[in-house]
């Protein structure tokens, strides 16, 4: 009896002590700030702006390596991906690209979903100069291949399953490419009659599924990852209409967010939501202009949205909660609980 009642008394201080440490985390965002060269980090619930963390030029894409202790920054007016340490609140490493030639930068990044492998592409000036995407390993924190991956690369997205990195090429196409030696094993037949204008994909991370954007033709490819065919076409209904470009997944798989921006001046500039269950466009969020800010925290109830302010609105309801004005360009952004 004894016995028993100190190991429940052990349990219980354990509850305390770790629920406690739980309850105790919240959430903070981290923005790239493009114009400062800086990563913002920002506690949304008192809606301030705690520090500047200093990168590279340009800051645009932001993802999280495995345990999310490690920020990696796509710096596009360089060639180079700096390394943020959270912890220490400072950039850690800057990895410079092996580019060998002249007029390139970094541009659009990804990982993978378990957070073990960063892809990122080169950028041009040039639409049609050739491209390459790296692939770092999270870990060693260095640069392990490299592959051809086509002209003017403006996205690229993981399947769900891990296999396949499919590369959006602007304009002309999507290559797909297996991840585990990085050959092109197929390809997407864009939208029929809206080739020039493939622009963003986001693959679901829970199904096989797809989203594809087309600018102005205001209709979102429905894609079966698992042999790369159209398996649907969304039209954008009206009032949501405008320039679609990049596509994000919440973790869930639940919603997908396009960003759209205005084309005339009754559209809006702001983020079209996807019930992906049903393969439709349910909301609009008034955001305004969106670059590539856009993420979902881990348990799925917030969405946060990085136009000329922070905004972030409750998944439950689609309602708008809060925002935070930084007066500033912002590029990517991640949300991390500590």
């Amino acid at each position: 009896m004894k016995q028993f009642l100190t190991t429940s008394a052990l349990f219980l201080l354990a509850v305390f002590l770790f629920g406690d440490h739980a309850a105790a985390q919240k959430p903070y965002v981290y923005a790239a700030l493009t114009d400062e060269g800086n990563i913002a980090v920002i506690d949304p619930g008192s809606s301030t702006l705690l520090q500047r963390i200093q990168v590279g030029r340009d800051p645009m894409d932001v993802v999280l390596n495995a345990d999310k202790s490690r920020l990696y920054v796509s710096n596009t007016g360089d060639i180079s991906v700096s390394i943020v340490d959270l912890t220490e609140a400072r950039e850690a490493q800057v990895l410079r690209l092996p580019v060998n030639r002249r007029g390139i930068y970094a541009g659009v990044m990804i990982r993978n979903w378990e957070g073990t492998r960063i892809y990122v592409a080169e950028r041009s000036d040039d639409p049609g100069r050739d491209l390459r995407v790296y692939v770092i390993d999270t870990q060693k924190e260095n640069v392990i291949n490299q592959f051809d991956a086509g002209k003017n690369i403006s996205a690229l997205t993981i399947s769900y399953d891990g296999t396949k990195l499919f590369v959006v090429n602007k304009g002309e196409g999507i290559r797909v490419f297996n991840t585990g030696d990085y050959t092109q094993i197929g390809s997407v037949s864009p939208l029929q009659g809206h080739e020039s204008e493939v622009r963003g994909m986001a693959c679901s991370p829970t199904a096989p599924l797809a989203y594809v954007s087309y600018g102005t033709a205001n209709k979102i490819q429905v894609i079966n990852t698992a042999d790369n065919q159209q398996t649907g076409i969304i039209d954008v209904p009206k009032y949501h209409t405008g320039i679609q470009k990049r596509v994000v997944f919440s973790p869930d798989g639940k919603y997908a967010f396009v960003i759209n921006h205005k084309n005339t001046f009754r559209e809006l500039d702001g983020i079209n939501v996807i019930d992906a269950s049903k393969n439709e466009v349910t909301k609009i969020f008034n955001s305004g202009v969106v670059q590539h800010g856009i993420t979902v925290n881990h348990n799925n109830r917030v969405v946060y949205i990085a136009s000329s302010d922070l905004k972030w609105y409750n998944l439950l309801t689609l309602e708008h909660i809060r925002s935070i004005s930084l007066r500033t360009a912002l590029g990517g952004i991640v949300v991390v609980d500590r």
